[in-house]
């Protein structure tokens, strides 16, 4: 069923969840006869606020540990916040943690029918369904077996099954293909598309930024409990697969006069990268490129152990994380390098052929087997094109025509 598109299907306003973490289990009997206890206040979620409109399907992205569970879970209601309110128009379908509305000991049949009490359908009208969902879930004669006897894919068929056959007005799905085969995972993403065609308004959860892609035209990043980006789904997913990417290097600053991290390295470490300088022929520190220059990307960095032997690796990358140029001194046959304090270090690309785009230049040390990366920096969006008009295609390689009548 389609709600009303003047007003939000979903409000969530200034929302905050906090955990009380107790040091031991005595801490908690403290508290409850009002004495001073160890805890901790953890926030997994701290002051979130967005409206959702009638009929859209907007993604929830972010890292493990982000809030995105406990932001579903207080929309569908088995949650409640700590502060703020939430809104939701109509009825509310979730698949959450697998089975979570389920009763182990009842068979599939009859935790399909409680499922829809609790969405407001009585038993004739729950049974009038179930041939639907029996033969969407295809777990043949298991739907008759106590669900505690179901494997975990088995359990999320049904709960699937069940989640979309209730004609809900809200559909909150919590990574719920993560565990499904190929086969049904296919089945569940064109359920999904019907059910967002039908005019539903969707929570889509997910780690796969394909299927957020897919499915959503917004999406809503969470960071350590709050919004770190909403907006369109392509423009979001773009950043955080870049926050992916780059989240285990360190960042410098393309432009600084001043080495970065000059302080002493932390224990354990051999060698980390101090500066990366992007130059050329000249020695001139530069930010703009055209197809067919030379490239200067120069590495500083930093050794402990004199005796420590070393190799070197610079990689140019897109936004997304696409590797376009890449080289390493194991890989060119070079030997490794050595000897203890500050070493400056220059890579030369001959004839750079990117002809469009923004990169990130990332520098690596490496150890001598080439496998154990000691470290690796980068900096982000530092090498632009000078001429930003269209081009055909990422690269513009040397190249010459051979026509026919001999022009070329």
């Amino acid at each position: 069923m389609a709600l009303d598109a003047l007003d939000d299907a979903i409000t969530v306003d200034h929302i905050h969840k906090w955990y009380r973490v107790y040091a031991a289990p005595g801490e908690r009997i403290k508290k409850l006869f009002g004495r001073a206890s160890r805890h901790l206040d953890f926030r997994a979620l701290d002051d979130v606020s967005f409206t959702v409109a009638p009929g859209s399907a907007v993604g929830i992205i972010g890292e493990n540990g982000s809030g995105k569970s406990t932001l579903l879970k207080i929309i569908a209601g088995t949650t409640t916040p700590t502060a703020g309110n939430v809104s939701v128009r109509g009825v509310v379908a979730a698949i959450l943690e697998l089975g979570a509305a389920f009763h182990p000991e009842f068979n599939g049949r009859d935790n399909a029918i409680l499922y829809g009490a609790l969405r407001g359908l009585d038993k004739g009208e729950m049974e009038t369904r179930l041939d639907d969902i029996f033969d969407f879930a295809e777990l043949g004669e298991f739907i008759e077996h106590p669900v505690k006897s179901y494997s975990t894919g088995m359990v999320m068929r049904l709960a699937f099954a069940v989640a979309t056959n209730v004609d809900a007005d809200v559909l909150v799905v919590d990574e719920a293909l993560a565990v499904g085969d190929g086969y049904f995972q296919k089945k569940c993403i064109d359920r999904i598309r019907e059910i967002r065609d039908r005019g539903t308004t969707i929570l889509f959860c997910s780690h796969a930024m394909y299927y957020v892609s897919l499915f959503c035209s917004r999406a809503i990043w969470l960071s350590h409990g709050k919004i770190a980006r909403d907006g369109s789904a392509s423009e979001v997913v773009t950043a955080y697969e870049e926050f992916l990417v780059n989240r285990e290097k360190r960042k410098l600053d393309a432009q600084s006069d001043e080495p970065g991290e000059a302080d002493a390295l932390p224990h354990g470490q051999e060698a980390r990268i101090r500066r990366i300088r992007l130059l050329d022929d000249g020695g001139g520190e530069i930010d703009r490129y055209t197809p067919g220059m030379d490239l200067v990307v120069e590495l500083e960095w930093e050794a402990v152990n004199p005796e420590t032997t070393f190799h070197l690796g610079v990689a140019l990358e897109r936004g997304d994380g696409t590797r376009v140029l890449a080289a390493a001194t194991f890989l060119d046959d070079l030997p490794a390098r050595s000897g203890s304090g500050i070493h400056r270090d220059r890579l030369r690309f001959v004839g750079l052929p990117m002809a469009k785009g923004n990169y990130s230049v990332t520098g690596y040390i490496f150890d001598p087997s080439g496998l154990h990366i000691w470290d690796q920096a980068v900096i982000t969006d530092c090498l632009k094109p000078a001429d930003e008009s269209w081009a055909l295609a990422w690269l513009k390689p040397e190249h010459r025509w051979e026509l026919e009548d001999g022009d070329g």
